[in-house]
């Protein structure tokens, strides 16, 4: 599973373009008890793409869902779009001021710590992927 989604990650990082966003990942079945909510009411129709396809159609700046992280299941299918992921840090997630990455990086790493996240991961702006496990960056 941990390859497959490094490699959708990667074939993002090749095709996204100029408009790309970065994105936001949560790997899970249940969100029922996470502490999520939708940035949008709108509905979000899935098109018949592949999911890398689908993951770069959304981090498009010019689509209203590319804010916020997106749900995908195990499976690799995307299940919510755009949600707002506002996971608690412990004292031990706090990160070091040293550290120069952004809000989503932070999210994902805390997020990731979570029971029912088996992964989080981001593809910042800068095209750098980030994948998580338990609050550690894994190493790919």
């Amino acid at each position: 599973m941990i390859k497959a989604l490094y490699s959708t990650l990667s074939a993002i990082k090749v095709q996204k373009n100029d408009l790309f966003s970065g994105i936001g990942l949560l790997v899970c079945d249940n969100i029922d008890n996470l502490p999520i909510s939708a940035l949008h009411n709108l509905p979000f129709e899935l098109t018949g793409q592949n999911l890398t396809k689908q993951l770069i159609e959304l981090s498009n700046y010019n689509n209203c869902y590319h804010d916020g992280f997106h749900v995908i299941s195990t499976n690799l299918k995307i299940t919510h779009v755009s949600q707002y992921f506002y996971p608690k840090p412990s004292k031990k997630n706090i990160t070091n001021s040293a550290e120069n990455y952004g809000v989503r990086y932070f999210v994902a790493k805390v997020g990731s710590t979570l029971p029912d996240v088996k992964y989080s991961a981001i593809v910042n702006s800068n095209y750098e992927i980030y994948i998580f496990q338990d609050g550690k960056k894994l190493k790919l």
